[in-house]
């Protein structure tokens, strides 16, 4: 084997030239089939490309021949991780952690997936080996905060994204990390300022396409707007843009043209088109003064101590869906509460069990909120009400919208439904998990951002229990006359 042709090989897998490196590391072996030196570098190489079935063979191959390899070991832990056999993962990872405790990413790795499945104590045990063996890992010391963080251990988790910070100033995944818990503690003057990283995060800018914008105004950083124009960036979920609508409201006073940018068509039935006007991706950006993401407003309003003003309903109202669901409801009498479960993240879903069991135990009518919402258990059900034609429209939330208006609570999971609930004014309670999201602070029953709304916390990692039993004792304590 020339020793120069495998330095290409490895020249090309380095920069990504991965089909040309196959092609070399096959060649040699088609001579040499049991070449060690390509072996070690081929599998992972199989496994960059997906192709995993002939992967593996190649590292069983490899472990034949140096099955105490630690290397090899790390890759073949990482082969399985890939494909999310975390058991498989964690048992090579181990095995290459044992012969060579030097490596320090096997123990990061274990501890990556131990967060993955939630596993908070196990990925923190991980986490702290790892940093115990390579105390610059910026990245163990950014994940074990988020452990640390997501165990309510928030102080630790603080220390932990600063030294992270201190190893890797210019990552924005960790400033934003660190941004969350600082505003989660009320820190908001500097949770703010580092919460402006996030436009730097690549996450946030696969969301936002920069070029299809071409920006050529300056950002907007406070200053007078008088008869000026700004562009807002409506960003991230939902939620947000109905949360925190409430500020152009609040900006329309000071004699500022807003022209809202939105992703999608599908929210555009929620403004009115002489307060605001209302521009989608794609569409030509009309000429304007300055321009501003919608979450920066709030480092803007903190800055002028008017963070938290009361919300606007601004939903308009669509009289034919009004007469739709008046009739649709009118023969379900007594108290009737909307209920909702699922989110898009994990953590924040709710078991429809808890939902199931307060209808049993309550005389009222339980209105599903969720869009296709199917299950068989609900079925069974008779105090609990869904309705395969809410939403299926084009227009987000067109007939959830008029459904609130009609009930008497809504008990929700923490996502959009919460903010649309506590917009429209209607008494909402929001059901949280032991670690919630950032604008919730911590351990409180309400919150400055709706008056009308209650929170109900778990009290550990994956209990609903304990915020269903107040649940059920409010509802008792509150609903229990007006049956």
């Amino acid at each position: 084997m020339s020793i120069n042709y495998y330095k290409t090989a490895l020249l090309h897998h380095s920069k990504g030239n991965w089909n040309k490196a196959k092609e070399i590391y096959e060649h040699i072996l088609k001579t040499d089939p049991n070449n060690y030196l390509v072996l070690q570098n081929y599998g992972p190489l199989l496994s960059q490309l997906k192709e995993y079935k002939l992967a593996k063979n190649v590292f069983e191959k490899s472990l034949k021949i140096k099955p105490q390899d630690p290397l090899l070991l790390y890759n073949y832990g990482k082969f399985y991780h890939d494909q999310k056999f975390f058991d498989e993962a964690i048992k090579f990872y181990e095995k290459s952690f044992k012969i060579e405790p030097k490596n320090n990413l096997s123990m990061y790795n274990i501890g990556n997936i131990y967060f993955a499945l939630n596993k908070l104590d196990l990925a923190i045990s991980a986490y702290r080996g790892s940093l115990k063996k390579n105390p610059k890992n910026f990245l163990a010391h950014n994940n074990l905060a988020n452990a640390l963080k997501n165990t309510g251990n928030f102080e630790e988790a603080i220390q932990y994204y600063k030294s992270s910070l201190k190893l890797k100033n210019d990552y924005p995944d960790i400033h934003l990390n660190y941004s969350t818990q600082l505003l989660m503690l009320e820190n908001f003057r500097e949770g703010f300022e580092e919460y402006e990283w996030r436009k730097k995060s690549e996450s946030f800018l696969d969301y936002i396409n920069y070029k299809k914008l071409n920006l050529k105004s300056n950002e907007w950083k406070g200053e007078k707007l008088n008869n000026k124009k700004l562009l807002v960036i409506s960003e991230q979920g939902i939620g947000d843009l109905i949360q925190f609508t409430r500020y152009l409201f609040e900006l329309k006073k000071e004699k500022v043209k807003i022209i809202i940018y939105l992703k999608s068509k599908k929210f555009s039935h929620f403004f009115d088109n002489k307060t605001f006007d209302i521009i989608f991706e794609g569409n030509d950006i009309p000429d304007h003064d300055y321009h501003v993401h919608l979450l920066s407003i709030l480092k803007i309003f903190n800055d002028r101590n008017k963070l938290f003003i009361r919300p606007v309903n601004f939903f308009q109202k669509n009289e034919k869906i009004q007469i739709k669901w008046n009739k649709l409801l009118l023969n379900h009498t007594g108290i009737k509460i909307g209920i909702n479960c699922n989110t898009s993240l994990l953590k924040k879903n709710i078991p429809i069990e808890f939902f199931i069991d307060l209808a049993s135990n309550f005389n009222f009518k339980f209105i599903m909120l969720q869009k296709n919402f199917i299950s068989r258990k609900v079925k069974k059900s008779n105090n609990i009400l869904f309705f395969k034609e809410m939403d299926s429209s084009n227009d987000a939330f067109i007939d959830s919208i008029e459904i609130i208006k009609q009930l008497d609570l809504v008990i929700t999971s923490d996502t959009s439904i919460a903010h649309l609930s506590a917009t429209l004014g209607k008494k909402t309670w929001i059901v949280l998990p032991f670690v919630s999201d950032w604008r919730w602070f911590q351990d409180k029953k309400k919150t400055k951002w709706y008056e009308n709304v209650t929170l109900y916390k778990s009290k550990k990692i994956d209990d609903w229990d304990n915020p269903f039993k107040e649940i059920k004792l409010d509802l008792k304590n509150k609903f229990s006359k007006k049956i």
